[in-house]
């Protein structure tokens, strides 16, 4: 089935290799068929790939389109006529507006970016993918573009600001021919090898608005605060699963009152941690 899957997506007519074109037949005017090696194989992979794109096809026009060519599934002409549809698309020229936008102007240092370094390389290297797959060949960004615009986006972060200008420094006094020539890929490379050593020392999770349940313990033969409860356990034999201050903020505002004792109260300028309360014999009947 996976035996040149990529020709599911090749144009559905013959065409010619220097002007792009599609070829017309000279003797009864019409475009030539694309005509497959294995006629059994493309017939099998035709009927799976079109199943991919009934499902993925969502918005109203590739419905559409999909829907008329339900008859012959030919995925050649379904994938014709969506790129050609969606680049010459007012949602598509938007949509590419908005990642070039994004691209030129986003940096990490001011972003509140709270997750790796390697994340946002990562996120910034998917948005530059996005935008050139909207393009056709002749408006796409080239390498040195690409690069300049992820080296911008690196102004302010202490470890990775200096990563291409090292690179160009080194090659310059190497004597290296065309110093200044980086493909986006290696940029990509070696930026994010430089973010390791920081993702490493500072941890994968930053700040305090990250989701956290770090431990648990049983309360045993003692408990340093009093609550009133009518349920039947003691709940010195509870379970407590300790959440961060942001899921706080999200699920105390149904509580009717407060006691104001040190874990349960916070106090001005001073974080707390919620502590959700199940009793033993509950906890020991979950899966």
């Amino acid at each position: 089935m996976c035996h040149n899957l990529h020709t599911m997506i090749l144009p559905p007519f013959e065409s010619d290799p220097n002007t792009g074109k599609f070829v017309i037949d000279p003797a009864n005017g019409k475009l030539i068929p694309y005509e497959p090696d294995d006629q059994g194989l493309d017939e099998l992979q035709r009927t799976w790939f079109f199943k991919v794109l009934t499902d993925i096809c969502q918005t109203p026009v590739a419905k559409k389109i999909v829907n008329q060519n339900r008859n012959t599934m030919d995925t050649r002409q379904v994938w014709h006529e969506l790129c050609e549809h969606y680049q010459n698309s007012m949602s598509s020229k938007m949509r590419s507006q908005e990642l070039l936008r994004y691209a030129h102007t986003a940096q990490l240092a001011n972003s509140n970016h709270r997750s790796s370094y390697q994340s946002w390389i990562a996120n910034f290297t998917e948005t530059i993918r996005q935008f050139q797959a909207l393009q056709t060949d002749e408006n796409k960004l080239s390498d040195q573009m690409c690069v300049d615009f992820l080296n911008n986006s690196m102004r302010g972060t202490t470890h990775l600001k200096g990563v291409l200008d090292t690179y160009y420094t080194a090659r310059k006094a190497a004597g290296v021919p065309n110093p200044f020539d980086i493909t986006f890929e290696e940029y990509v490379e070696r930026l994010i090898q430089a973010a390791q050593p920081c993702d490493a020392s500072l941890g994968q999770n930053r700040g305090r608005g990250s989701r956290r349940a770090n431990f648990h313990s049983i309360l045993d033969n003692e408990s340093d605060e009093e609550e009133d409860s009518n349920d039947e356990c003691d709940p010195r034999a509870s379970f407590e699963v300790f959440q961060s201050d942001w899921d706080r903020k999200s699920k105390s505002g149904g509580r009717k009152e407060r006691k104001k004792d040190d874990r349960f109260y916070k106090k001005p300028g001073t974080p707390t941690k919620q502590r959700a309360m199940i009793p033993m014999t509950k906890w020991n009947t979950l899966d």
